[in-house]
């Protein structure tokens, strides 16, 4: 591992989550640029010593699984216990990205059922907001978190709050960070844009960081132009609007780390998406003490029980909840609430959601015996149908091999059970 942090420039002595761990395993891959995707080069479980192979923890294991090689063991076989993190919405990019999209997302949303059901004993899923694929064996949990300069920010302005034991009139600018797609929700801001004004008199002024694909498009949406999709006409035909706008008071400030807004120039972060699963920017804009002002909606659940986090159901709410935050400081957080967001506490959730009792350990393990002796009586079925031709002996030998291979798998996929 200090190999690692030498050719990374890092100090061995600043290098220490890093060292707690052995070694990094690399796989084959390769990437498609059709699908946009990263796909295996053969069987990554047989890189994995048995030795080690007692609990998993996959990442995106429908994306993991979607091309496996020929002849690849499943990783329920492989490890006595594996977890599924599920944290994007391939379907809804199906359906929204994807020609054909009404007919694509029902098709992915079926293939990611029965490879995540193949290949976990159990399923955490960030938000709600997903779709289901192991019925009875899926926890709706956060399991990630946040750097620690984003709550440290959040200290420096509640000491800073409450050494001045008043409201302070700092200017309370309103930001969006993340990346420039119209998928973010930037066709929900240009309407509440337009109803802000409609219900006040005024736009609202705010600066956009972040690039990406749909970047000249959107900026000239909010500049008064139309999109070519046609965005922008569809938005600015909301309350008789003539389809030529005068520009919003919108600033593009270009890609920049959110670490870097920290500070009291801006205290109000607005994100209108409904697209994400669970957004790590407004994570990160609550840890730092800002006002949120985000739309109720399961994927922001989580985000709820902060009392910096101000939702709305409407247009109308979204006006006073907007009005709220530029005429207030937001609260500071309590030490509780500003640890649920550190990655310490998104640790001890995926411990906890991951945990299986003795009981469905048991009723996993006869699940997987009553799979394997399905799967032999059908590979025995085949084996004699074509080898009608060799003797007895020769397919029972093929038979007795089969079964022997069936019991070990067997034995291997029994989950570990956890109080």
């Amino acid at each position: 591992m200090h190999v690692l942090c030498s050719k990374a420039n890092v100090p061995p002595c600043n290098c220490t989550f890093l060292c707690r761990f052995p070694y990094f395993r690399f796989y084959p891959a390769r990437y498609h640029k059709y699908y946009n995707s990263i796909f295996a080069l053969g069987d990554i479980c047989d890189l994995i010593p048995n030795n080690t192979a007692d609990v998993c923890i996959l990442e995106e294991p429908e994306h993991l699984n979607w091309y496996r090689a020929p002849g690849s063991s499943s990783w329920t076989s492989k490890f006595c216990h594996c977890v599924g993190v599920i944290h994007t919405n391939y379907k809804a990019y199906a359906r929204d990205h994807a020609p054909a999209g009404f007919l694509a997302a029902p098709l992915l949303a079926g293939v990611n059922s029965l490879v995540v059901q193949a290949n976990c004993h159990k399923v955490v899923k960030l938000s709600g907001v997903l779709q289901e694929f192991v019925p009875g064996g899926e926890v709706v949990e956060n399991v990630h978190g946040i750097r620690e300069v984003f709550l440290k920010e959040g200290l420096r302005r509640a000491a800073t709050k409450k050494a001045l034991k008043e409201k302070s009139a700092n200017r309370r600018g309103v930001y969006f960070i993340g990346k420039l797609l119209w998928a973010k929700g930037f066709d929900l801001l240009l309407e509440l844009e337009t109803y802000y004004r409609h219900k006040t008199g005024e736009h609202f002024d705010i600066d956009i960081y972040g690039s990406g694909p749909d970047e000249e498009e959107i900026k000239r949406a909010f500049n008064g132009g139309l999109s070519e999709e046609g965005n922008g006409g569809i938005l600015y035909s909301f309350m008789g609007s003539s389809r030529q706008q005068q520009p919003l008071p919108v600033n593009f400030m270009g890609r920049l780390d959110h670490s870097k807004l920290a500070g009291d120039f801006y205290s109000v972060f607005v994100n209108p998406s409904l697209t994400e699963v669970l957004c790590t920017t407004t994570a990160e804009a609550i840890a730092m003490g800002k006002w949120v002002v985000i739309p109720s909606h399961p994927s922001n659940a989580f985000f709820e029980q902060f009392p910096n986090c101000l939702m709305y159901r409407s247009r109308r709410g979204f006006v006073s909840q907007l009005k709220t935050a530029l005429e207030n400081d937001p609260p500071p957080l309590s030490d509780e609430l500003a640890q649920l967001l550190s990655w310490d506490a998104a640790t001890m959730r995926v411990v906890t959601a991951a945990a299986i009792s003795e009981r469905d350990a048991a009723r996993s393990h006869r699940l997987n015996r009553a799979k394997e002796g399905k799967t032999l009586k059908m590979k025995k079925v085949i084996s004699g149908f074509f080898n009608t031709a060799s003797s007895k002996e020769e397919s029972s030998a093929v038979s007795n091999h089969v079964a022997s291979f069936g019991s070990i798998n067997a034995t291997a996929t029994k989950p570990l059970p956890v109080q």
